[in-house]
């Protein structure tokens, strides 16, 4: 039996809300780049230096082969030598990717070496200097650029470091050979010395820098950058995905290849201007440019101290940011055990209510709604896409917004309808037994996706299968805000990851893939559907 028991006191009425705006508070923090106070210091990162590194050289577009390139490379040199380092020039030449003759054009990275006093491998932070020919690059790679200079003029500022850094401008990213990586893989001999290497990218404008690839011993690899890093956002959906995809397919995916260890940081809200004039100095956000800048200047200082190189085997881990940087990480082993566990609590608190028949109606419903949800979004995204292909950020925000409205409209409606035609309505075990139905391939087959559907999962019926009725107002709203946490905190992230993923890209069309909106809408569909089975006023198990 269910009966609804509501919260008399005002005041109650209104904690549920308080207790999801906390929540959602919560999740979203990792998603923007923080308010990053400058320092005085002379070795600190200064984001500011930094921009204004920016505002020198991303003045015209640098396409590989073009005058403007050549300026760019005569402008990093000469900031280099400014800092008392002796650039070294790799010039080599390559087909024009972005002429018809492709006739061959001079290119040339850009090398510098800090010496460190005593090295067992060298650290390398890597970023390229050419742009697209439709773009000044203010973040596609300026940004790198500024980032690569001012964390020498820190590095050299401060104590020196055991090992050596080597700072590598690479030309010619934009083709898809990586025309100015791949010559410096294969054809320059320090590469030979490189035991880890930093790879800074941008898409979009705005913000968290993200560890979007990897590569190495996965758990040692988040455990160096959990340690060093003041302003950490790391997911380890982001970076399955990747590996899933194949990798990044940038300049990192040469050493990767390669077999050396690294990471890439990338920050990508507001990608529409992606390839396109709109990517000008104006458009650089100074907190993603600080976040991303003190993340790099602290690993390389970390890395550039250690007295030993990257393990070359190791375990993978599950790993993601809570807040303002609190990383959990977890050994990628247990996720299946985790999984099997909350089937089995999921089994236990169905024989328990008795509610089989109830279960499997609003699994259906559950399913459907979603399915609904997402063919929807996808043909209303479609087009809209195509039409608002430069939108804004705030913009695209009030979009998402609405596909959380869609799908709240259709889960209601669809539980109504199951409700009168069925006999049953929305039920807490039926949405988390197709939570579990995706959580358990998941955890088998991409475990570091799994955790955003293992743990919301184990929570609901852990709630469930410990108390048969929630009569108390006290204990709905502390069961509604354990459940609120443990879903928003997990799933805000990756809805507007992929939400990013799905944007418009009209200066690149091939990195734009406007079919993957159903992602994002999925996980709000689940998510939203699960909260509503648990919200104080509802009828609950």
């Amino acid at each position: 039996m269910t009966r609804r028991t509501r919260l008399s006191d005002p005041m109650l009425r209104l904690l549920p809300w308080v207790i999801l705006a906390a929540a959602f508070c919560l999740s979203v923090l990792p998603l923007f780049a923080p308010s990053v106070k400058e320092s005085s210091a002379p070795a600190a990162f200064s984001a500011q230096n930094a921009l204004e590194h920016i505002q020198r050289i991303a003045v015209e577009p640098r396409p590989m082969g073009s005058e403007g390139n050549r300026r760019g490379r005569e402008k990093i040199a000469h900031e280099l030598q400014a800092l008392g380092l002796e650039p070294e020039i790799q010039s080599f030449t390559a087909p024009n990717y972005f002429s018809r003759a492709g006739e061959p054009v001079e290119l040339a990275n850009i090398l510098a070496r800090i010496s460190g006093t005593d090295p067992v491998m060298t650290v390398a932070v890597m970023g390229h200097h050419d742009t697209h020919p439709a773009t000044h690059g203010a973040n596609d790679n300026t940004q790198a650029v500024a980032i690569l200079l001012e964390t020498a003029r820190a590095l050299l500022s401060g104590p020196a470091l055991r090992n050596d850094i080597l700072l590598i401008f690479t030309d010619a990213e934009e083709p898809a050979p990586r025309y100015g990586a791949t010559t410096f893989v294969h054809e320059h001999p320090w590469f030979d010395e490189i035991g880890f290497v930093i790879n800074l990218e941008a898409i979009g404008s705005q913000g968290a820098s993200l560890v979007v690839g990897k590569n190495g011993p996965g758990a040692w690899l988040i455990e160096q950058y959990s340690q060093a890093v003041p302003f950490p956002a790391v997911f380890s959906f982001v970076t399955t995905i990747s590996e899933l995809m194949g990798g990044s397919n940038t300049d990192f995916s040469l050493f990767r290849d390669a077999g050396v260890a690294g990471l890439e940081f990338a920050y990508m809200t507001g990608s529409p201007i992606y390839h396109t004039m709109a990517d000008s100095v104006d458009r650089v956000g100074i907190r993603s440019l600080a976040q991303q800048g003190a993340n790099t200047l602290a690993l390389v200082r970390h890395l550039g101290g250690s007295d030993t190189v990257p393990p070359r085997e190791g375990a993978e881990s599950v790993f993601f940011t809570l807040g303002r940087g609190a990383v959990v990480r977890y050994p990628e082993s247990w996720s299946l055990p985790v999984a099997v566990l909350a089937g089995l609590l999921l089994l236990a608190s169905m024989w328990r209510h008795r509610r089989g028949l109830l279960t499997l109606k609003s699994l259906g419903a559950t399913l459907a709604s979603t399915l609904v949800s997402m063919l929807l979004a996808w043909g209303i995204w479609s087009p809209l896409g195509s039409w608002r292909s430069s939108m804004g950020i705030a913009e695209s925000y009030a979009y998402l917004a609405g596909f959380a409205l869609l799908v709240f409209i259709i889960g209601w409606g669809m539980t109504r309808l199951t409700k009168r035609v069925l006999g049953g309505g929305a039920d807490a075990l039926g949405i988390c037994g197709l939570w579990w139905l995706i959580a358990l391939p998941l955890a088998i087959a991409a475990p570091g996706i799994s955790y955003l559907f293992v743990w919301p999962t184990l929570v609901a019926v852990l709630l469930l299968v410990l108390v048969r009725k929630a009569s108390s107002p006290l204990w709905k709203l502390i069961r509604w805000f354990v459940v609120s946490l443990s879903s928003l905190v997990l799933a805000v992230p990756a809805i507007e990851f992929f939400y990013q993923f799905a944007q418009p890209r009209p200066g690149n069309p091939d990195s734009q893939i406007l079919a993957t909106i159903i992602v994002p809408v999925l996980l709000l569909s689940l998510t939203v559907e699960l909260l509503r089975s648990f919200w104080p006023r509802d009828r609950v198990v």
